[in-house]
């Protein structure tokens, strides 16, 4: 047996519903706007607009971490690679910082390979 609500129909029927319910609202949040005076109209539609973000931040916050997933592991690769272009015009305005992110980016490189091939192995 399948739920009703997970039909397009349905869902389509749920957007309808929702779409005449924020009509509604609106309408009467404008007629109570429309009701102050000229000098408080800007002032109320801010604050209802102020209100309306706060009462639907929730609904934009980031999604919280699941516990028992692991993050992405870090390869070392990329950033070697990284070093390794920006140490060439190092090397030309000042060699001796440029030399050492050039040794840098190779560590991480050879670092990289070796952590890929052994991560390889153990899958």
């Amino acid at each position: 047996m399948t739920d009703d609500r997970s039909t397009p129909d349905a869902v389509e029927e749920r957007q309808r519903e929702l779409d005449a319910e924020v009509e509604d609202l609106t309408r009467r949040l404008a007629e109570v706007v429309s009701r102050a005076g000229p000098e408080h109209r800007q002032d109320l539609r801010e604050y209802a607009i102020g209100l309306l973000k706060d009462e639907t931040e929730f609904a934009e916050a980031p999604p919280a971490e699941i516990p028992g997933k692991r993050a992405a592991p870090f390869n070392p690769l990329a950033l070697g690679l990284l070093l390794g272009l920006v140490s060439f015009p190092l090397l030309l305005v000042f060699p001796p910082f440029g030399l050492v992110m050039f040794l840098l980016g190779g560590v991480m490189v050879a670092w990289g390979v070796v952590e890929t091939l052994l991560r390889g192995r153990r899958r």
